[in-house]
């Protein structure tokens, strides 16, 4: 965690030309607190707040909605102004800071699923408590689409997913259930085409649209939809092996490539640090993963188990996600980078959860560290 930290801050700095740090660091020192106060705090005694949590969820994810509240920007309504004041636009400089309550209803949301599944005691043994844990599990999705915000809803499903398998849901359900939502996926995409074709109202937006479009003709639209995927790969692929250098990077300091600091600063890793850099950066988070995975396979209490299996699939599918996006075998959506994408909400919600790691881990009874496991 701190190296990635430390890679973190300085690809920032980086990416936004030093006017960005300020907000990191104000992030990663907030985030701080919160990982002690979970450290400290002891995480089983939130294992029957399935209702507060899921309310809490639904008020994270409600609150943009509220007029005078909430205000759009990248396309969703996903962030606060608190006293009249907009914490966040596109059009500001980099580091006017900003608070998007999705990022902490993500750590809200692991514990309302882990919370639900621990109820059948790791036992999923029947069709029909897959199915009824899975729409209890969608119910955040559905909020977080009222934004919209796709992306999210993407994380919340990655993380039910890993919960469920983690809760004793058989393999051949869950994957059932993927294929199930790529059809549905495909569907949606060939009914919005029809919608528009025909002058009706459609489902997605047409920034979504576009972006699901690129993704499938990567050639289409150079200069408007598909503009943000050809600065990405042009940025990485001219960083060969060992890059240009930090701060040298030109496809970001010439602002060819865009949300540099958020959604592509793995593009800027690549440009100024290479395939070196960029094998450095995966390493780092194969062993995150592996220390989240073994968080979770040795805590004896269950609900500690169903907590680490959840954090550790919203990072694999963030991880995944993103740096499949900025080099094009994943559709472009609005998914950071863990630990190194600017932005405080982001940071704060990532170091929180290693704090919930934590304290499952220093909870283990005695008799499991003395025997090993």
């Amino acid at each position: 965690m701190i190296l990635l930290l430390v890679y973190g801050t300085v690809m920032v700095n980086s990416a936004t030309a030093g006017s960005g740090l300020a907000r990191q660091v104000l992030g990663i020192v907030v985030g701080a607190g919160l990982l002690v106060f979970f450290w400290i705090f002891d995480y089983r005694k939130m294992k029957d707040w399935s209702t507060p949590l899921l309310i809490l969820g639904a008020l994270l994810m409600l609150a943009p909605r509220i007029p005078g509240l909430g205000y759009s920007a990248g396309g969703a309504q996903s962030w606060l102004a608190i006293a009249g004041i907009r914490l966040f636009q596109p059009a500001q400089p980099v580091g006017t800071g900003g608070f998007q309550p999705a990022e902490p209803a993500k750590l809200v949301i692991i514990l309302f699923y882990a919370s639900i599944v621990l109820r059948n005691d790791g036992k999923i043994e029947s069709l029909k408590e897959y199915l009824k844990l899975l729409g209890i599990a969608f119910i955040p999705v559905i909020l977080i689409l009222t934004q919209p915000d796709l992306g999210t809803g993407l994380v919340f499903i990655a993380i039910a997913l890993g919960v469920l398998l983690m809760g004793g849901a058989k393999a051949r359900w869950l994957i059932t259930t993927l294929v199930v939502g790529v059809a549905l996926a495909i569907g949606m995409v060939s009914l919005n085409t029809w919608l528009e074709n025909t002058g009706r109202p459609v489902i997605l937006k047409a920034y979504q649209m576009n972006r699901l479009l690129v993704f499938v003709d990567q050639t289409r639209d150079p200069k408007g939809a598909g503009y943000n995927l050809k600065q990405s790969k042009i940025a990485i692929g001219s960083g060969e092996v060992a890059g240009k250098g930090i701060g040298a990077g030109t496809q970001g300091n010439l602002n060819f490539l865009p949300a540099r600091s958020t959604d592509f600063i793995f593009s800027v890793i690549g440009e100024d640090l290479g395939f070196t850099g960029a094998a450095v950066l995966l390493g780092l988070y194969l062993a995150l993963l592996m220390v989240a995975l073994s968080v979770a396979v040795s805590s004896v209490d269950l609900f500690g188990t169903l907590v680490a299996a959840g954090i550790m699939s919203m990072w694999v599918f963030q991880i995944l996600e993103n740096i499949g996006m900025t080099v094009g075998v994943m559709p472009i959506t609005g998914i950071p980078l863990p630990f190194m994408s600017y932005g405080s909400s982001f940071m704060v919600t990532n170091l929180a959860c290693i704090g919930v790691l934590l304290s499952i881990w220093t909870r283990r009874p005695f008799q499991s560290i003395s025997k090993g496991v």
